[in-house]
């Protein structure tokens, strides 16, 4: 498997990881500790696809899926500098901020991915 191809199945497993967060306080979680500890490292998960996902987009080059896999990169981006920079603001602000921006960062996921297969 191709180096880009494989950091592209890593950056997809490591979403999925950060998006599966809030069920660290499920009932399924509390029974299984290794569920509820995988969960709980939400920002090392982050900050992973962030690194594996700049390097899949240098390793892939220039692809048709470029523009839409850096559109995605840069939203991932703002939203964990602005997870950084309100850390401390415990709000339902920075938390619905957070969640608007995991949701876009996974539409945009899924029209890089559908993009770059179609074409």
């Amino acid at each position: 498997m191709l180096p880009e191809k494989l950091l592209a199945l890593v950056s997809v497993l490591l979403l999925i990881l950060c998006m599966l967060t809030p069920l660290r306080k499920s009932s399924l979680a509390q029974r299984h500790p290794l569920l509820k500890k995988i969960f709980s490292r939400h920002t090392l998960f982050g900050i992973l696809l962030l690194i594996a996902a700049l390097i899949h987009g240098i390793l892939a080059g220039n692809t048709a899926g470029m523009i839409t896999g850096k559109i995605a990169w840069m939203v991932l981006l703002i939203l964990l500098l602005l997870s950084i920079f309100l850390k401390k603001r415990k709000s339902l602000f920075r938390k619905r901020i957070h969640t608007v921006l995991a949701v876009i960062v996974c539409v945009l996921v899924v029209i890089h991915v559908g993009y770059v297969i179609i074409i």
